[in-house]
């Protein structure tokens, strides 16, 4: 059984440096690419027509990346208010409901956001020149269902301890 958790925790650990290098290249190509927008745009007085709009895209794909981290380390927001009130023993109950609860939003979320990246394809609305929105917009659903598949692990990992 000890082999399985240590296979499992190798697995996780490799996902979660995968989550963190891509966190790290959006944010530092958000960086560049703003200044180099900056500078083309004062020094040379022009710049990427599309620019701004793939900077947008990029602090959508970045603000998702960085809520599955928060999910990952328990650091997203929380209204644990109650909590400080109730007894220890009682809040690996809460926590399981907060789990179920927050896993149920995220693939409630994930499942109709597919559906307008869907339609989105089928419009074949362009993003800016020739991106298609459909291909920018999917990080929606793939992030909440991460997100979701992460509460999910988190309630079946506090109902084995």
């Amino acid at each position: 059984m000890r082999q399985d958790n240590k296979k499992d925790n190798k697995y996780i650990v490799y996902l979660n440096k995968i989550e963190d290098i891509v966190v790290s290249i959006l944010l530092l190509g958000i960086m560049l690419f703003a200044v180099v927008q900056i500078i083309f745009r004062n020094i040379f007085e022009s710049g990427f027509i599309w620019g701004d709009s793939l900077l947008r895209i990029l602090v959508l794909w970045l603000g998702l990346a960085g809520a599955i981290l928060a999910s990952r380390k328990d650091k997203q927001i929380s209204i644990d208010v109650l909590t400080q009130f109730i007894a220890k023993k009682y809040r690996v109950y809460i926590d399981k409901v907060n789990a179920i609860f927050a896993a149920g939003i995220c693939f409630i979320i994930s499942y109709y956001s597919l559906m307008f990246v869907i339609l989105e394809y089928e419009d074949s609305i362009k993003a800016f020149e020739q991106v298609p929105a459909w291909i920018t917009e999917s990080i929606i659903p793939f992030g909440f269902a991460v997100m979701g598949l992460k509460y999910l692990a988190k309630l079946l990992q506090n109902s084995k301890s």
